[in-house]
């Protein structure tokens, strides 16, 4: 029963605009998330520094650290790159406890995939006289250069609920979603005098890459079943459910060989988005897919659009 009163008290989540451009996220009147934006850097720091997220606005690397792990994410021109290092000596170590539980779950981690949008609708402009952008474009705005449209997930707080045998359980808990989503054209994207997203034209000269981020703060309902194998020394997982996402925040970036353009705003992104999820994985390593069955702007505001998602977890805590 307690289990349950946390994850109902979950839902309850505030968050807060303060000066210097920081948004704090509290849970249970606990600071869980605080991300600080200022001219030259964004950073979000998780459950006390125990993670923390660097992306240095004149630099095309974020950087992620999770207890004796930093990984580096570089965006280059046409692909994206990961790299994880593993530190031997880190001043003031943190411990983390091995809390064994009846059953435990598989949601906490980092995890890395690859966005993609489905089933899309451009026929909004069609209807709405901009029939130009659709004809005259020649291609669809939001296609994207899919290599490099990357997820990265923070899946920082976990819970479990044991059903039978400690094999078969609930999982639930909280974490952070980055979806980028690089465009594949020399374009961007914004609100039209209608409220309705256009595109428009980036000058070819020293342009690199322009992409649309949007952040969520994410809630999982899975139910996982856990399967021996090895003679019982390690366990085969599969998991299904639900992921609910509340949407943070959202900008476009415009890249030059001198400068970085970022737009903050809407852009008219749906505040909530319903996933289904699946994963399957065998100890520390597990796949994921993922496929939202809301799209990705809101009703008659942008194309029609749902996104879906492949990826990896590459480290768990």
């Amino acid at each position: 029963m307690k289990k349950l009163i946390v994850l109902i008290a979950l839902v309850a989540i505030a968050i807060q605009m303060q000066a210097q451009d920081t948004t704090t996220v509290k849970v249970l009147k606990k600071n869980i998330v605080t991300v600080s934006e200022e001219p030259n850097k964004t950073e979000v720091s998780l459950l006390n520094d125990k993670i923390n997220i660097q992306d240095k606005h004149s630099s095309d690397t974020t950087t992620i650290r999770l207890g004796r792990r930093n990984i580096e994410i570089i965006d280059g021109r046409s692909h994206t790159y990961v790299n994880v290092i593993k530190e031997d000596k880190i001043e003031n170590p943190r411990k983390w406890r091995d809390e064994r539980k009846p059953f435990n779950g598989h949601w906490s981690g980092f995890e890395l995939g690859v966005n993609g949008l489905y089933d899309t609708d451009y026929s909004i402009y069609e209807d709405s006289g901009n029939e130009f952008i659709y004809e005259d474009s020649g291609n669809e705005f939001m296609d994207l250069n899919q290599s490099a449209s990357l997820e990265v997930n923070i899946n920082f707080v976990e819970y479990n609920i044991s059903l039978k045998d400690h094999r078969v359980g609930i999982v639930s808990g909280l974490g952070l979603q980055w979806n980028n989503y690089k465009f594949d054209n020399s374009v961007s994207i914004d609100k039209g005098d209608q409220g309705i997203i256009l595109p428009f034209d980036i000058e070819e000269n020293n342009f690199k890459k322009s992409k649309l981020m949007v952040s969520y703060l994410t809630l999982p309902l899975m139910l996982e079943f856990q399967i021996p194998v090895n003679d019982g020394t390690n366990s085969l997982f599969i998991s299904g459910g639900m992921v609910g996402a509340l949407n943070l925040g959202s900008h476009t970036k415009i890249k030059n060989d001198r400068s970085k353009d970022k737009d903050r705003g809407s852009f008219n992104i749906n505040p909530f988005k319903y996933s289904a999820i699946a994963r399957i994985g065998l100890k520390d390593i597990s796949f994921y897919a993922t496929y939202s069955f809301s799209s990705l702007f809101k009703d008659n505001k942008g194309p029609e659009m749902y996104p879906f998602s492949i990826g990896i977890s590459l480290v768990n805590f």
